[in-house]
């Protein structure tokens, strides 16, 4: 599986926030910055989209829960997937135009 993009919508201290990962020959992408800057919280980000967001999470203090909301575009050979995860307890996963999908979607990524 290869991480193609992310859109965060509304997570921890983001706000319509995207950041293309642009495939090339090493295809290796290091995220650097100040402290507070957001690495931790990018990284929340991205562990909630695969596995679902805590329902104690320390990323609501910028966005309500009801908000919270982080999305990637995947890849993994010619597929390719565009997804984006809300906050809740179920049909939390959702296509591009954020209609509920089955977590099984996912598997294949």
């Amino acid at each position: 599986m290869r991480l193609d993009s992310l859109n965060i919508p509304a997570f921890g201290p983001f706000s319509d926030f995207s950041l293309e990962l642009p495939k090339s020959d090493h295809d290796i992408h290091l995220i650097h910055g100040r402290n507070e800057a957001g690495k931790s919280s990018l990284l929340r980000a991205i562990n909630g989209l695969f596995f679902g967001i805590p329902s104690r999470t320390p990323d609501n203090f910028l966005h309500a829960n009801t908000k919270l909301l982080a999305g990637a575009t995947v890849s993994h050979g010619s597929d390719q997937l565009t997804f984006f995860r809300k906050k809740g307890l179920k049909n939390t996963l959702l296509d591009a135009s954020q209609s509920t999908l089955e977590e099984s979607v996912l598997k294949p990524f």
